[in-house]
């Protein structure tokens, strides 16, 4: 549950601390006192939209801290899905300033707003005109109740999308291979074009590396040569006269092994200049062999240079190496095969996709029957939680038809109806213009499902909109029973919602210098009194108002009494 906000710089409030407890907070205060503000910082810091003109007039930017205890196991599968450490606690933050950057955080690691609404989707829902209008479109509907009938229809929906996106695996081929008028012909003559080039350019893999070996010898023969000629002469060859290196050596060889008889000594020294005469008469035998071979061919470089062109300008056109020009070359070939033989494919991928239409239809009965089945149920849950917020002569009717066109979803179309008043037709949930009857039906709905998302945190925005009396004292009931559950938040004006509070919150604003400032602070019982009487009464607080302010306290709690006793 949400155990503290710390705000700073967000709209009117310049600096708040404020704690909350479990069970039933209600908020209030007179209209523009900044009810909405203190709403809109918690959707901020949960990762909502943020427009900058919510920092505070002449700040350079806002932050706002919301710590939460860990409730809900689904809150610990994405922490650890996000790779971040927690106990017992789950601290968020968010910063933003003038220039527009944003620093979001969970227990000190920063994170992408759209890893943080993963994360606060689990911790708190807030309820007001946005989800209203979800309920209201139709193409939502089919989701509440597949979330309704989650464990059910889980399996079946996993089934059935595999044969879905199947389908479509199917239905992309068999376009593919026929394709658009003229468009498969002009695909199959390029394909062979491309095919018969590389072919004709005969690449083998590690030609490019032996190209360019040859290309460095046959450029620099002459010099190579030389080089090579000089260390094969200094090494062997006697010249004008000078010994060479290799019948020096041999020479020092027989006159060191002279001394051999008379100078044991010399037998290591021997040992080693024999070692080297042998390592430099191999030496020789290399340098000969190599300099036989390097010849300067001028045909054969230019050989060399057309087809270093030639590999580089395939390079361009195919892949980064020819190994990578062998495998489109394999690729399109498969592909052109595919085509020239398209006709049979064709055929046979046609007969797949009957097979997996029929199975589709199958496994969309099956979730059309389960739809059925969970809509019944959750038709009667839903009329029971509409008789206790005084819509107990409405209608309220869940349609699940069987279309023939298949989507993610189903074969299924889902529409949500209700008749208020009897006599009327059913009509489409969009179609209700009661501001009082759409809110009581909101309500109903979050009864239902709020137990199912496990979340611990509630917070109902504008739902005492068009109603009071009775109804209003319906409503506050409803919404006392769920925070034994939850926690749950309340911004209301109606003192019959107020006075079944746990703990009470008090939204002000005030002018110091010429400067606005909102303040949000926990009341005491006799603050509550008043501020119910002001409800009652208006802006002038009597004897009287307080008394029945008092009253309706009295019966509030005589009221929790009995629902505590109900809900255990």
């Amino acid at each position: 549950m949400l155990l503290q906000l710390n705000i700073k710089n967000f709209a009117l409030i310049e600096d708040l601390t404020i704690s909350f407890e479990k069970g039933f907070n209600v908020l209030s205060g007179e209209t523009g006192a900044g009810k909405s503000i203190l709403i809109d910082a918690i959707n901020y810091v949960l990762g909502s939209k943020f427009s900058k003109d919510l920092i505070r007039t002449g700040e350079n930017k806002t932050f706002v801290e919301a710590i939460f205890s860990m409730e809900n196991p689904k809150t610990e599968e994405t922490l650890k899905e996000q790779d971040i450490e927690y106990d017992d606690l789950i601290i968020i933050s968010r910063e933003t300033f003038q220039s527009g950057k944003s620093i979001a955080k969970v227990n000190g690691k920063s994170i992408l707003l759209s890893s943080l609404k993963s994360i606060s989707s689990t911790l708190l829902d807030i309820h007001g005109q946005h989800e209203n209008q979800n309920l209201l479109s139709n193409e939502n509907h089919i989701h509440y109740v597949d979330y309704y009938g989650e464990d059910n229809i889980r399996r079946l929906l996993k089934n059935y999308r595999e044969k879905y996106y199947k389908l479509n695996e199917l239905e992309d081929k068999i376009s593919q291979l026929l394709g658009k008028d003229g468009e498969k012909e002009k695909l199959i003559d390029f394909f062979k074009y491309q095919i018969d080039e590389i072919n004709s350019a005969n690449l083998k893999e590690g030609e490019e590396e032996e190209l360019e070996e040859k290309y460095k010898i046959l450029s620099n023969a002459e010099k190579i040569n030389n080089t090579l000629n000089m260390c094969y002469n200094n090494l062997y060859t006697n010249d004008e006269g000078v010994l060479s290196i290799y019948d020096g050596l041999s020479m020092v060889i027989k006159e060191i092994s002279s001394l051999e008889k008379n100078l044991p000594k010399v037998k290591d020294i021997k040992g080693s200049l024999e070692e080297a005469f042998y390592n430099i008469e191999g030496s020789i035998e290399q340098i000969r062999s190599i300099k036989e071979n390097i010849y300067y061919d001028e045909k054969e470089l230019e050989y060399i240079n057309s087809r270093i062109y030639l590999i580089n300008s395939y390079k361009k056109k195919y892949g980064n190496a020819i190994k990578d020009i062998l495998n489109y070359r394999d690729k399109i070939k498969l592909q052109y095969e595919e085509m020239i033989n398209s006709s049979e494919i064709v055929e046979k991928l046609k007969k797949d996709k009957a097979k997996i239409i029929e199975e589709l239809k199958v496994e969309g009965e099956k979730l059309h029957k389960e739809r059925c089945r969970i809509a019944e149920s959750l038709e009667m849950k839903i009329k029971g939680e509409l008789n206790f917020v005084g819509l107990e002569k409405s209608t309220f009717k869940i349609d699940v038809d069987l279309e023939d066109k298949f989507t993610q979803n189903g074969l299924d179309k889902v529409q949500f109806s209700i008749s208020t008043n009897p006599g009327e037709p059913l009509k489409p949930l969009e179609k209700v213009v009661s501001g009082g009857e759409l809110s009581r039906i909101m309500l109903a709905l979050k009864t239902v499902f709020v137990d199912k998302d496990k979340i611990p945190s509630v917070i109902f925005d504008e739902i005492d909109t068009g109603i009071s009396g009775r109804i209003a004292q319906c409503v506050a009931e409803k919404m006392y029973t769920i925070s034994k559950g939850h926690q749950v938040f309340c911004v209301t004006h109606l003192p019959q919602i107020a006075c079944i509070s746990d703990m009470h919150y008090w939204v002000s604003k005030e002018v110091k210098e010429d400067k606005t400032f909102t303040r949000v602070r926990q009341m005491s019982e006799n603050e509550k009194e008043y501020e119910i009487a002001r409800m009652i009464g208006g802006s002038e607080v009597t004897k009287l108002t307080l008394e029945h302010a008092r009253e309706l306290i009295d019966m509030a709690n005589s009221k929790k009494i009995e629902l505590k006793s109900s809900v255990g």
